[in-house]
């Protein structure tokens, strides 16, 4: 066995280059101004009439639908009456207005081409196409459009507001008391609510009645059924002759993991001696777990592969669990909003010290639709932010549908065509940027029924092993972001062979993964379970490990080092034919299938914890000040950088936690990326990067990396808060140097006012040189860091 070391830490070089200027935006310019001004002139006076014919709380209030093309400065427009609210798609933003601003608008629209010369920021009007109301059909969610309304007299819904300045402002009060007072004179009742800076939401008891009437008031920017959990899991009973007479407690410094589920079965053999700390956040039920659903989870999540401990009966938790109830006992969520109870939760934990949460649950009322990212994602990526913590989440099982008819006659025949549909799209909370997204391959392809009798084709799988499962959603998040991230093992299905016209059941005895039973009774310990929300903790409990090796690691090393170590299966590469990934990647933007359904792979556990001589990781932790770079010069000894050919790695993650608004498209306030470039000294590297020195040196010619060895493009990678590359070499020269560039940018115009003055990230590299049998790559790098110490120190 090879010798085994504790990870590296580098330092960034101590200069810090002002970022290159951007492109200058492009605005309209219209050829005939007084006509295209005559024509936002009508659409404004009809559009005025239609808004003022809408309810509202605050009379004198007016939300508009501004349409525009190529760019518009947001914040600027206040000039012309109307204040920024929300941009709602590419080219779409939302606006308030009085009826002081009307008359402005109409004033300036009026004088377009005519008497312009007093108008400010003429250019924004130029680049309007049309003025139109916010409408009842752009307040309907995704789900209530293709459930409808539910067929009770009296029900629930969750309704968002126009989230108008900060939490805490006076406007915001001043809505929040007239759209409650509104609420009171309609007798709709309030059931819940959260007050955020870019989340205003209710959850009300409302009837039909009372929906046309929200359906049609001016405040409201959104109407959503409540969420729907759409856990689905299959418990079956496995014997297990004897335990180890006594199982110790973690430590008591272990990792502090919190499962936010169906609670905690905690007296469960393999579990009693590790669950520290119990609450449930559903009213009128205790902690413990009646679905069962939190018990399997838990059990993943302490022990990781249950199959490989079960062989060897051998049970060392490493971690303390903390047990927070948030579903019920059918598996669904609080009456109260999923919403403010994950708030409440995780601050309750916070206080206890835990680092990770694990949420293997999703809104199957809300998948992602391509544009902004709300409700349950919205809030984790706030609580990330916040707390430093990490969240590992699922995305969500697909289960068949309708409308598309999926699958029309068999899971088996129509795999893997249909994980790409938009009837497939992860769901809430798996979008958020600031957490893990796992989603799920197949460990096994055969049934319980198949072990028994190998002879028979009683059931075949739709997936083979280490092929995404059949249930598992596909990304990418906003703005193009990969999602999600990591997969790791949570099941299979397997379809009915003998009936015809069955194909499209589901198997009771389906390939899954063993976890715990959490009905347990004398020898029955264990159950197979399959389902996205399984294959979650399995990345809990790595990342557990972690930080049992690396104590004061952030959240966002702890996302870094686990993407870093990610590789793509065979298996998922061939899972989509070349025509079907050729087809895919020209109607994508040059995406990959496997990419968009297993994000950057499946996590390799080999030096995941430790170096070794061959595959050192390099680890860093700071932060940086917008329109910045910064410079790490990787310490590669000669022996790596030598002419003769053998196959050599570098693999480069970057981790931050962005603050993040609803009501942009953007959704990040800033942008973090890396790159990584190799030249002969950092000057001529920061000559190419600083905006004042560009004349001396405009590009690095030849001496940029090659791209043509790289697994994920920078443009691609950078979408996201965690991002990672790799890149192959055959051969290299000791005459360049190799450097990791880190940028930050922030978004123009609101970006700088969440973010920080210096915003925290973690950059991780893995160097490996397997193929040299005499490497010493540890040792070589361990003597150049402190070189670079020692010569940081002179200077």
């Amino acid at each position: 066995m090879a010798q085994e070391f504790e990870h590296l830490r580098i330092e960034k070089e101590p200069i810090n280059n002002p970022r290159r200027s951007g492109r200058p935006p492009r605005f309209k310019n219209r050829s005939d101004l007084v006509g295209h001004g005559q024509k936002l002139s009508g659409a404004l006076a009809s559009t005025t009439q239609a808004v003022k014919q809408q309810l509202t709380s605050r009379p004198g209030h007016y939300v508009l639908k501004l349409k525009y093309e190529d760019t518009l400065s947001f914040n600027e427009l206040v000039a012309h009456g109307v204040e920024f609210v929300s941009q709602e798609d590419i080219h779409i933003c939302v606006v308030f207005t009085t009826e002081q601003g009307l008359a402005t608008f109409s004033d300036h629209l009026a004088w377009l081409g005519l008497d312009d010369k007093d108008i400010t920021r003429k250019q924004l009007l130029e680049a309007l196409t049309s003025i139109e109301a916010w409408n009842a059909e752009d307040r309907k969610s995704w789900a209530l459009k293709q459930y409808g309304l539910p067929q009770d007299e009296i029900f629930t819904l969750d309704v968002e507001l126009w989230p108008s300045d900060l939490s805490a402002s006076p406007q915001r009060k001043e809505l929040v008391d007239a759209f409650e007072q509104w609420l009171v004179s309609n007798n709709i009742e309030r059931k819940d609510k959260v007050n955020l800076d870019s989340l205003l939401m209710y959850r009300l008891m409302v009837d039909r009645n009372g929906v046309g009437k929200l359906l049609n008031h001016s405040d409201v920017r959104f109407i959503d059924l409540p969420p729907l959990s759409g856990i689905d899991y299959q418990t079956i009973n496995r014997d297990i002759s004897s335990l180890p007479a006594d199982i110790q407690p973690p430590h008591k410094d272990a990792p502090r993991i919190c499962i936010l589920d169906s609670g905690i079965n905690t007296n469960h053999p393999l579990l009693k001696n590790a669950v520290a700390e119990s609450a449930s956040f559903v009213e009128g039920e205790d902690e413990f777990d009646a679905a069962g659903h939190g018990t399997q989870v838990a059990g993943i999540a302490l022990y990781g592969n249950l199959e490989e401990c079960n062989r060897s009966n051998y049970w060392v938790p490493e971690a303390w669990l903390f047990n927070g109830k948030i579903l019920n006992k059918h598996c669904e969520f609080n009456a109260q909003s999923i919403e403010s109870t994950l708030v409440k939760a995780v601050e309750y934990f916070v206080g206890f010290g835990c680092r990770i949460f694990n949420l293997s649950i999703g809104n199957e009322n809300s998948p992602y639709d391509g544009k902004h990212i709300r409700g349950i994602a919205y809030i984790l990526d706030l609580l990330a932010r916040k707390h430093d913590i990490l969240f590992v989440v699922s995305v969500g099982n697909f289960r068949g549908c309708d409308e598309p008819p999926v699958p029309a006659e068999s899971w088996r025949e129509e795999y893997p065509g249909y994980l790409l549909g938009d009837h497939n799209r992860i769901i809430d909370p798996a979008p958020a940027l600031n957490v893990l997204t796992v989603g799920s391959l197949a460990l096994h392809d055969a049934t319980r029924g198949d072990l028994q009798r190998p002879e028979d084709i009683d059931h075949l799988a739709a997936a083979k092993a280490n092929q995404p499962s059949p249930f598992t959603r596909h990304g990418p998040t906003v703005k193009g972001a990969i999602k999600p991230e990591l997969v790791a093992y949570g099941g299979n299905f397997a379809s009915p062979m003998r009936f015809e016209g069955k194909q499209w059941q589901v198997e009771d005895g389906e390939p899954g993964i063993l976890s715990l039973n959490p009905n347990f009774v004398g020898n029955t310990l264990f159950s197979v379970c399959h389902g996205t929300s399984f294959s979650a903790p399995y990345i809990t409990h790595l990342a557990g490990r972690l930080l049992v090796n690396y104590p004061d690691a952030s959240a966002n090393l702890l996302r870094a080092i686990l993407v870093n170590h990610a590789d793509m299966p065979d298996e998922c590469l061939s899972t989509f034919s070349d025509e079907v990934k050729k087809a895919y990647s020209k109607a994508n933007g040059r995406r990959d299938p496997q990419t968009e359904v297993a994000g950057y792979g499946l996590v390799n556990e080999e030096n995941l914890y430790r170096s070794d001589e061959s595959a050192v990781l390099l680890m860093a932790e700071d932060s940086i000040s917008n329109d910045s770079y910064q410079f790490y010069e990787l310490p590669l000894p000669e022996e790596f950088l030598r002419r003769k050919k053998s196959a050599r790695e570098l693999r480069v993650s970057l981790s931050y936690s962005p603050a993040v608004r609803t009501t942009r498209l953007d959704y990040r306030a800033t942008k973090i990326v890396f790159n990584l470039v190799k030249g002969r000294s950092l000057d001529e590297v920061q000559k190419h990067f600083h905006k004042e020195l560009q004349k001396d040196k405009d590009r690095l010619s030849d001496t940029v990396s090659s791209k043509a060895n790289r697994t994920i493009s920078s443009e691609l990678r950078s979408k996201g808060s965690v991002q990672c590359s790799k890149w192959n070499f055959k051969k290299l020269s000791p005459d360049f140097k190799w450097f990791v560039v880190v940028t930050r940018q922030d978004a123009a115009g609101w970006g700088g006012s969440l973010s920080a003055e210096l915003e925290k990230y973690a950059l991780v590299v893995t160097v490996t040189d397997r193929e040299n049998e005499e490497a010493r790559l540890y040792s070589q790098i361990s003597q150049k860091i402190e070189q670079q110490v020692q010569a940081r120190a002179k200077v």
